[in-house]
């Protein structure tokens, strides 16, 4: 072998001439792919980690998969600057400039944190007017949901400073220690033609920037599509204060019942049409309503369904329930609280309300072992307005309790309740139900018994609390296995329906599951009218739907907002009568202008 020690000395000196150039395109590329991280982590089940690239225009300008390959307008522009600005290589200037940059940093971290959240468990833009309020009022029923003990969340904020203490480290140290006078001509040329390059594309695309599948995007541009539409959605909630739903839903005036089903109003959680979309649910999927179908039919029971759009994806059950029940589209959180607050003193004329007029009994079961605060709980009661809530306590549950909730098993919450409504005589009957067993996390699933009151065992252990993150086949068994509980279980619900009750069932999915669906799958569910009157059933295909537990066609029949109208039209044409012609309001109160105006009906 040949002797190379004379050649060392060059060799160490080309790398010391190296090194600082190295230094700073390994600080420049790690500090811009981090703030793309945690995109990329929330949808890592679904995306790639090197880019997919098709095409020029992937490349340079925008690509769907949330790889972390792309660059931070501001932070790119700092980083590149710094070697031209030689005033600022002095070490007090060098420290000065590495505490702006790092706060600057830190916004575009915080903010990046805030949009892959929303983007991917949500799947709508930021937008801090809806985003707040939600992420306000919803983040103790998130930490009362995971169970979560004061030392975990301890824990996580020391963890949390502890990163943000050594990033600021970081940056200090690679702001202070560059030796940026010994960068190279070639280093500092590239810088400039970066700088050059990235104005341009600021300049002719700085709209576009806002958006998280660009290559290069922009934290200023981010906040200022975010502020507008911000003052967007303020200017839109002002139509909520000024809709008139007793002119839309005047039903109590002019319709009677003559014939009185008992109705159940159920929500099924997380039950979207990716069901119908991904190959490893469809046929599973189809096999199982396929089975519900014959055991329905056997029963004696009549099906129809469709689909109809959400105005949630991924979360938000109370506004895809409210939309549906009130007849107008809810899909944010500021314009539900704009509803309850407006009409906490007059009540809003909703399904449950026309019911109560038509002599039922509204009742609304909500198992969750949480309990409201007085002033929620008093919100709830002026925007619903139930004869009855059925409470945990009132259904002397004493086993273990399962899911988000915690709540006690769909099946024992179901049956417990029924029970309690049979002893009270309570006919007609409006129940409403949102089920608990199909929520995320979807495991571990209660054990489903031929006795339902067997589950109310204190004996039997808590179970195991799942670790997260959990792995995407995990999520993707849990949800099948979630899907197929439920539809044991309201099978067997309906099926229990004494034969003397006349008996109509609604069962409608929220909205699409989190974690297990992505955007292109839409915001569509599932939507069954279960009734022993094939006539009832029948008139449904009107609008689209379907004999049987499934579909064919995927494309939304109706809208959530459109239920109501729907349902009554075709509750009063069938077992009552009305002075005036009832319309069908397939987006339910026109929010342009104060009086809807109605579609024309469905054709016969």
């Amino acid at each position: 072998m040949a002797d190379t020690s004379e050649d060392t000395p060059q060799h160490q000196k080309r790398l010391a001439r190296l090194m600082p150039a190295f230094m700073y395109w390994v600080g420049f590329l790690v500090l811009n792919f981090l703030l793309f991280l945690p995109l990329y982590l929330l949808n890592y089940q679904d995306a790639t980690f090197l880019p997919r690239i098709a095409s020029l225009h992937e490349w340079l300008v925008s690509r769907s998969n949330p790889d972390i390959f792309r660059l931070n307008l501001e932070i790119s522009l700092l980083i590149l600057a710094f070697p031209w600005l030689r005033r600022l290589w002095a070490p007090v200037a060098r420290r000065w400039y590495a505490r702006v940059f790092f706060l600057i940093y830190l916004l575009a971290f915080i903010y990046a944190i805030y949009e892959s959240a929303i983007t991917s468990l949500y799947h709508v833009n930021p937008n801090i007017f809806n985003d707040y309020r939600f992420i306000i009022s919803g983040i103790g029923f998130l930490i009362d949901g995971l169970r979560l003990s004061g030392w975990y969340l301890l824990a996580i904020a020391l963890g949390t400073l502890l990163v943000l203490a050594l990033l600021y480290k970081l940056i200090l140290l690679w702001f202070t220690r560059l030796p940026v006078d010994r960068l190279g001509p070639i280093t500092r040329y590239m810088a400039l033609a970066g700088i050059i390059m990235l104005l341009g594309i600021n300049i002719s695309s700085r709209q576009a920037m806002a958006q998280p599948e660009r290559v290069v995007t922009s934290l200023s541009a981010k906040i200022t599509a975010n502020i507008q539409a911000s003052l967007n959605a303020r200017e839109e909630l002002k139509s909520y204060n000024a809709i008139r739903p007793e002119e839309s839903y005047d039903y109590t005036t002019t319709t009677r019942l003559f014939r009185r089903p008992n109705i159940y109003l159920i929500f099924v959680e997380s039950y979207g049409s990716v069901l119908y979309k991904r190959p490893h649910f469809v046929d599973a999927y189809k096999a199982l309503m396929q089975q519900t179908e014959a055991r329905l039919q056997e029963g004696g029971w009549t099906m129809e369904t469709g689909l109809s759009t959400s105005p949630t994806w991924g979360g938000g059950s109370w506004m895809a329930y409210t939309s549906a029940e009130f007849g107008l589209h809810i899909s944010s959180q500021p314009q539900f609280l704009a509803i309850e607050e407006r009409y906490i003193q007059k009540p809003y004329p909703s399904l449950g309300r026309y019911l109560q007029s038509q002599g039922y009994w509204h009742v609304r079961l909500a198992p969750i072992e949480r309990k409201l605060g007085y002033d929620q709980q008093v919100a709830n009661n002026a925007l619903y307005g139930p004869d009855q809530w059925i409470f945990p306590q009132d259904l002397d549950y004493h086993g273990p309790l399962y899911g988000w909730g915690p709540s006690p098993p769909d099946q024992f919450s179901l049956n417990k309740a029924r029970e309690m409504l049979k002893e009270e005589n309570k006919h007609p009957l409006f129940f409403f139900y949102l089920t608990q067993g199909s929520h995320y996390p979807w495991a571990p699933l209660p054990p489903y018994l031929d006795d339902w009151h067997d589950l109310n065992n204190p004996n039997w252990p808590s179970p195991p609390p799942l670790n997260e993150p959990i792995p995407h086949r995990d999520n993707i068994q849990h949800y099948r296995s979630a899907i197929a509980y439920q539809w044991q279980n309201l099978g067997d619900f309906i099926l229990s329906t004494p034969q003397d009750e006349d008996a109509i069932f609604i069962l409608i999915g929220d909205h699409q599951p989190p974690r297990v669906s992505r955007k292109e799958d839409g915001y569509e569910t599932p939507i069954h009218i279960i009734t022993r009157d094939p006539a009832f059933a029948q008139q449904f295909e009107r609008y689209g739907f379907e004999p049987g537990m499934l579909v064919s066609d995927l494309e939304a029949d109706m809208k959530h907002e459109g239920f109501y109208s729907m349902f009554v039209r075709e509750l009063v044409h069938a077992y009552g009568s009305s002075t005036v012609p009832l319309p069908y309001l397939p987006d339910g109160i026109r929010l342009d202008i104060p009086t809807p105006t109605p579609t024309p009906s469905p054709s016969s």
